[in-house]
């Protein structure tokens, strides 16, 4: 038994294949208006974070309270980190630079800990916390942003 091969069927009624349907079709001149526009508005806010200066560290900024109520010392910390503005100063110079902590039960087991503000986020629930440990000689070893 030999199996014939039997025509498939029209798509239409007119015997004409049907064309293909992209995912996304323009249907007039509006539409692509609104793409072009939105396109280009997403385009120029990516272009914005990218490029955007992140702000330098400034001691006056950072032990002003008012600033740190309202989260400025987050971003300065940023720049301390990133920068790696503490590494290898003693305690006191750190002191000299950051200001003495506030006394906190959290995070005992660092040597100081600066409260930088609510944590970065759509709910900030915690805090985040710049931290400093310094070693058997006074210098700084360790730090980093923690949360809590």
């Amino acid at each position: 038994m030999t199996a014939e091969a039997q025509p498939e069927p029209a798509d239409t009624p007119t015997g004409k294949p049907r064309p293909q349907r992209r995912w996304f079709q323009f249907t007039g001149q509006r539409e692509f208006v609104v793409v072009t526009i939105v396109w280009l508005a997403v385009t120029a806010m990516l272009a914005a974070w990218a490029l955007w200066p992140a702000p330098s560290f400034d001691p006056a900024i950072w032990n002003d309270e008012s600033h740190a109520r309202h989260g400025a010392r987050l971003t300065l910390a940023d720049d301390i980190v990133r920068r790696e503005l503490l590494s290898g100063m003693s305690r006191a110079q750190v002191i000299s630079l950051l200001g003495k902590p506030p006394p906190t039960s959290y995070f005992a087991d660092w040597d100081l800990v600066y409260w930088l503000g609510p944590e970065r986020g759509f709910i900030s629930i915690d805090s985040e916390w710049l931290v400093v440990r310094f070693d058997a000689r006074e210098q700084v070893s360790e730090y980093c942003i923690a949360q809590d």
